[in-house]
């Protein structure tokens, strides 16, 4: 009896212990405050970073959060700059934040998923580059309405220290959008490092259509499944098909960034104007995609006008472009109206012709 209690005390000290392994979170868990701006403490040499385009050598931080029971948080990251286009273009750069797998494990943390993405306020100008980057952050969200594979984000308010002194504090807000590693083990799978041009018989076809309506819904047409561009492709484990993941949507008409370039391959005059990009679908499967998006329209647009970090007149400009979309959307489900013009009926790349209410106006025509 006494080697039965013996073996049997061992054996559940064992399975304690994997399930608190299996219980531990990642550093973005311990971040996230849904429906709630988090405070963030990034203190680094900040003037290097910003002066130095060229600098891809990390920098040492220090990143200091308040999580959601008021206690304050302290980690030594490295900071790196990232992306291409905004990194070049702005005068804030796009941050990559990794922290230390050694410390996150000591802390409790899972320490796989190490590396989480920091989206800047790009433009110095206070007001629009935080209204820019909030249009952004709200964009994730609508996104995250629709399902679930997709970016979870956390929205913040960043105060930059320089330790060297040589540029004042400033405080923004960011978001910050989780590893992608995690967000793969989150839909099942793993990402897929050579999607680059997948045959269409391995995409999983209603996420791939629900993912390209999104896109022509906010008008945004940077992006290529074909080439990896702000799109990660996940693979399903046991042979299942790729699941397309969205990211980056600072070039959309949705957003409106003065720096974002209507596409001259589609003939755009104007990033609001809408060009849809994705698969050819049958009739069928694009309008079960509607009808899940319309079904969720009170919804969507109750998101927008209730995000108050936003001006009144900028959710009020978000409402009535995504309004422009569900009108063709209602027009394509009744078979009302010019609805056999619209782009989501036709070859992929064409723009939204006369006839259609056009993009960035209400249907008011305000």
């Amino acid at each position: 009896m006494p080697k039965t209690i013996f073996f049997l005390t061992i054996a559940l000290a064992f399975l304690a212990g994997s399930v608190a392994s299996q219980e531990r979170h990642s550093i973005f868990d311990e971040l996230l405050q849904e429906g709630l701006a988090v405070d963030v403490e990034i203190e680094a040499a900040m003037m290097e970073l910003v002066e130095n385009r060229r600098l891809d050598e990390p920098v040492p931080a220090r990143f200091t959060f308040e999580d959601s029971e008021g206690h304050e948080q302290s980690f030594s990251i490295k900071l790196e700059q990232r992306g291409k286009y905004r990194r070049r273009i702005c005068d804030f750069p796009p941050l990559s934040l990794n922290f230390s797998k050694s410390e996150l494990q000591q802390l409790g943390f899972y320490p796989k998923y190490d590396k989480l993405k920091l989206v800047t306020h790009c433009l110095d100008d206070k007001e629009e580059g935080q209204e820019l980057l909030l249009k952004e952050y709200l964009a994730y969200e609508l996104y995250r309405e629709l399902t679930g594979q997709s970016y979870r984000v956390q929205l913040a308010r960043v105060t930059y220290i320089d330790v060297n002194g040589e540029m004042n504090k400033a405080r923004r807000y960011g978001f910050i959008i989780e590893d992608t590693d995690e967000m793969a083990h989150r839909l099942g799978g793993t990402e897929c490092e050579d999607c680059v041009n997948p045959p269409d018989s391995l995409l999983e076809a209603s996420s791939e259509n629900l993912m390209s309506v999104f896109q022509y819904m906010i008008g945004n047409t940077d992006w290529s499944i074909q080439m990896a561009r702000n799109i990660k492709a996940v693979s399903q484990k046991n042979g299942g098909k790729l699941i397309p993941v969205p990211y980056d949507f600072d070039f959309s008409g949705f957003v409106d960034a003065p720096y974002a370039l209507p596409s001259a391959d589609y003939g755009q005059l104007s990033v609001k104007q809408r060009v849809f990009l994705g698969k050819p679908a049958s009739r069928a499967t694009l309008e079960e995609t509607l009808r899940l998006v319309y079904a969720k329209k009170e919804r969507l647009l109750e998101r927008v006008w209730a995000f108050k970090p936003l001006s009144a007149d900028a959710r009020r400009a978000c409402q009535d472009y995504l309004e422009t979309f569900f009108l063709e959307a209602e027009q394509i489900l009744m078979k009302t109206g010019p609805y056999l013009d619209s782009p989501l009926l036709q070859q992929p790349g064409q723009l939204r012709p006369q006839g259609v209410i056009p993009a960035g106006e209400s249907p008011a025509g305000k």
